[in-house]
């Protein structure tokens, strides 16, 4: 779970994500005033796919992006059940 835990940090210090699929996983970029502040891979499947309903052409911004920033506990929440839910399958 240290992909939400950097995901919650970089909400934190930007106010812009960027994020493109590539081979690895789910590339992200967190933007503040036209710098990066932080970039990773996201190598798990279900944060990725929850993290990209969020933005439009690879880009969560504006209003989708102070949504998630504040309503973060319930996007943690949600990537944490469906994980669960896949174990117990």
């Amino acid at each position: 779970m240290k992909e939400l835990e950097r995901i919650e940090k970089g909400l934190k210090k930007s106010n812009t994500l960027l994020y493109k699929t590539d081979d690895k996983g789910l590339a992200c970029s967190f933007v503040n005033g036209g710098l990066v502040v932080d970039s990773f891979v996201i190598e798990d499947g279900v944060i990725a796919d929850a993290l990209t309903k969020k933005g439009m052409n690879g880009i969560v911004e504006g209003t989708n992006f102070n949504m998630l920033r504040n309503n973060y506990d319930w996007f943690s929440l949600h990537v944490k059940t469906k994980k669960l839910y896949e174990t117990l399958k």
